[in-house]
């Protein structure tokens, strides 16, 4: 699902191929058996509800009573040999042991989600536009355009009290997929779904899904998905809160409600561990739940009518893990178990589901994630000396500038997957590599997409290249600079590469506390506070880019250094004439567009509290509403 109204998504087997490839590997613990049934699992209750499990894949437990074969496939990168990861015993938690020194001395990736039903639904990497039929959707990173898979030791987390590891989502292009699967809902049938995730990790952009999706990997149409998502998109716009939420990817939309955004009275849902829920009954009806998955029932966060445009659902036979239908790639999260079931599964099941997921004593969920980051920017082009401008929205950029002003200055946010997105100061859009890269960058873009997606290459001499992710070229400065930049290179030379340079630039900043902007009260005398409506010379500040990659603010009411007075435990204030540690913040980019200041000094985040009314100190631990602020360049 597109996290992009303005940009159509584009996406779509190659899984015959990759389960042959696996097969061929070297491969441990294979051994598929069912043996005594011990405690029920969640499709043993799926069952008993008439909804049975047509899908179930899980890292840590066993779905069923009965099951006792393997969870998933692991490949290492010494020797390219794979392990399968079973089970304890029979019915129960996993036996990670063997994972561990498998992987000891090198790295380890997870290849294949084996499903425990009887259909043999398996998931192995998703072929992304790889597969013959799947070229009209989004390339992953991988051979050919497939995805990637996830670091299998990366997510270490405790189950019943034994060691687990669960499916961390965090590198672009990570997603996996089967689309010939067997028995599941198609077309307008009911449907369920749920999964254990976590809101340690999510992310603004499309999509973290779980569920129905597209035969081919790409967008065909609305209805043709039926997925949860798990994020803070609001595709729809109008979203109240800072979210994450659960919601359906439908195709062509996330929805959180049949309009779109979320109920205002649930602004987010979050956890170490989520339990997130979809049914779809095809025509008349979905369900949204979300429940915590350590203790406690289910939260509806709405029924009702399904959206305009999608009754009845149109949904095909392929279920897909971490990426959009169309294989779009950017959403982030974590994954450890999950269901696509039969049948549209009564309230009293899903209790039942949810009262044994929080029986299975998930713990340990530490693993923590930096923020994604901005800073401002020029790129100058070792192809002729001069700086990259964009100079509109209808011109492409191009290096032809021999000094910084607006137009050659860019808001760089650096992602928690490793990628950027350019947004231009000139104005505001986001710099895309246009018709899948076949076209010369420009800055036209409302919100970041793949197409807006660039990973951030740093090469010997101290530049740095862009390689644009949906079509994996290297950006250049075409025809020695003298033509617009565009990504159709596949080695890097002068002509891709670029210094990246640090800009100071004047700023203003929105406190979402109140809505009033940020001011050095009393010409720089007096602490900062929010109580302006309007700008002027006590509400502006030189926004600097400093070489570690932090940030310092410098009033223009006064010429001094903004600073976390007393190493943050006493209010901001602009008196200092240097900048040293207590100077120095991280720019912290939110997901709905804001963004938050986290000092340097104590690792705090900066807060207007008191609804706004208090001067700003760097005291906070998370980020809320009055640690965010609208970054307005002056």
């Amino acid at each position: 699902m597109l996290a992009l109204p303005r940009l159509r998504r584009r996406t779509g087997l190659l899984v015959a191929f990759l389960l042959a490839v696996a097969l061929a590997l070297p491969v441990f613990g294979t051994t598929v058996t069912r043996a005594a049934a011990a405690s029920p699992g969640p499709c043993d209750i799926y069952a008993s509800g008439g909804t049975p499990c047509e899908a179930a894949y899980s890292t840590t437990r066993a779905m069923f009573a009965s099951y006792n074969g393997p969870l998933y496939q692991i490949q290492r990168a010494s020797d390219s040999a794979a392990l399968n990861i079973g089970l304890a015993s029979a019915g129960g938690l996993v036996d990670s042991a063997p994972q561990v020194s498998f992987c000891a001395g090198t790295t380890c990736t997870l290849v294949q989600l084996y499903d425990q039903t009887p259909n043999a639904n398996n998931m192995p990497i998703s072929p992304g536009s790889s597969c013959s039929g799947c070229a009209n959707g989004l390339s992953g990173p991988g051979p050919n355009g497939s995805d990637i898979g996830a670091d299998a030791m990366a997510l270490p987390i405790t189950v019943g009290g034994r060691p687990a590891y669960g499916v961390l989502v965090d590198t672009i292009g990570t997603g996996y997929r089967n689309n010939a699967v067997k028995n599941v809902p198609i077309g307008s049938q009911p449907e369920g779904i749920y999964m254990l995730t976590s809101s340690n990790l999510t992310s603004g952009s499309c999509c973290f899904d779980f569920g129905s999706a597209e035969t081919d990997d790409s967008d065909d149409g609305n209805s043709t998905m039926n997925a949860i998502y798990y994020g803070s998109a609001c595709w729809t716009g109008g979203c109240t809160g800072s979210g994450p939420w659960v919601g359906g990817d439908l195709e062509n939309g996330m929805y959180f409600s049949a309009a779109g955004p979320n109920p205002s009275n649930i602004p987010s849902e979050t956890g170490s561990f989520v339990t997130a829920w979809e049914k779809n009954n095809g025509t008349t009806n979905f369900t949204l739940k979300y429940g915590n998955g350590q203790s406690g029932g289910l939260t509806q966060a709405y029924s009702g009518a399904l959206p305009d445009g999608y009754n009845p659902m149109k949904v095909q036979p392929s279920v897909e893990l971490g990426t959009g239908g169309d294989n779009s790639p950017e959403g982030t999260g974590e994954f450890f178990e999950g269901a696509v079931t039969k049948g549209f599964p009564t309230d009293a099941t899903e209790n039942s589901v949810q009262a044994n997921i929080t029986s299975a004593g998930y713990t340990n969920n530490t693993t923590t994630f930096p923020p994604p980051t901005e800073s401002v920017v020029s790129l100058k082009a070792h192809a002729n000396g001069k700086y990259v401008d964009a100079a509109n929205s209808s011109t492409s950029l191009v290096a032809d500038a021999t000094s910084v002003g607006r137009n050659e200055t860019f808001d760089m946010v650096a992602n928690t997957n490793g990628t950027v997105n350019l947004k231009a100061l000139s104005d505001n859009d986001w710099v895309t590599a246009e018709s899948n890269g076949n076209a010369p960058l420009i800055a036209n873009r409302g919100a970041p997409g793949p197409w807006e997606t660039f990973s951030l290459l740093h090469n010997p001499d101290g530049s740095v290249s862009l390689r644009a992710y949906n079509n994996q070229h290297i950006v250049t400065a075409e025809n020695a600079g003298a033509s617009a930049l565009i990504a159709n290179r596949t080695a890097i030379g002068p002509w891709e590469e670029f210094d990246l340079a640090p800009v100071t630039v004047p700023v203003s900043f929105r406190a979402h506390a109140n809505n009033t902007y940020v001011s050095a009260e009393n010409t720089g005398a007096s602490a900062l506070i929010a109580d302006r409506t309007a700008i002027g010379s006590w509400e502006t500040f030189d926004l600097i880019g400093n070489t570690d990659g932090s940030v310092s603010l410098k009033a223009h009411a006064d010429g001094d250094y903004v600073t976390a007075d007393n190493a943050g435990a006493a209010p901001l204030i602009a008196n200092r004439t240097a900048i040293g540690p207590w100077e120095k913040f991280t720019l912290v980019g939110n997901t709905d567009g804001s963004v938050s200041l986290l000092a340097r000094v104590n690792n705090h985040d900066v807060s207007a509290p008191d609804g706004g009314t208090s001067p700003l100190i760097a005291s906070a631990t998370s980020i809320t509403s009055a640690e965010k602020y609208d970054l307005v360049f002056d």
